[in-house]
């Protein structure tokens, strides 16, 4: 049962990039069928956990969203293999994990802050300091779940290092 649990943390981060091809494809769905409902609520579902990461994404010069989609959908099959086998590619594993969390982070770094905030309106020596944290049960079940991906990679890293000193 633990194996099982440890490998379902393992995938958090997986989640976030299969998350993020789902929008990039929620958005072709609603390009081909505006009128649909499914479409609209996949593409809202998504929208505040991804947006900014997503958006970013896709305003690189030359990235349509069918490379987004490829790119998404192969660094998550990259996570699923590293998931499985968790004693090798530990620090390709560490890496996975945090650029998950990172996503996570810039997605949700100004969702707590009020519009005028940015406008440079606030008085001068007044800082409005918040943490990234998702406003939506989806973006807050990815965190937990990416920031345990990402634990569970430092403390094999803390195994390896100590069983290399002793």
């Amino acid at each position: 049962m633990r194996a099982l649990i440890l490998t379902f943390v393992r995938l958090g981060p997986t989640l976030v990039y299969a998350a993020g091809m789902l929008f990039a494809a929620s958005i072709i769905l609603l390009a081909t069928f505006p009128g649909n409902p499914s479409s609209w609520a996949l593409y809202l579902t998504l929208l505040p956990v991804l947006r900014l990461p997503a958006f970013v994404l896709l305003d690189l010069p030359g990235v349509e969203v069918w490379h987004a989609i490829a790119a998404l959908a192969s660094i998550a099959a990259c996570g699923v293999y590293f998931a499985l086998q968790p004693k090798r590619f530990i620090r390709a594993r560490f890496i996975h994990a945090h650029v998950a969390l990172l996503v996570l982070i810039v997605a949700n770094a100004g969702a707590h802050s009020s519009q005028a905030v940015g406008l440079g309106l606030t008085p001068p020596g007044e800082y409005h300091w918040s943490l990234p944290i998702p406003t939506t049960p989806l973006g807050a079940a990815l965190a937990t779940l990416v920031v345990l991906g990402c634990l569970s990679t430092h403390a094999e890293i803390i195994r390896r290092i100590r069983t290399r000193h002793r």
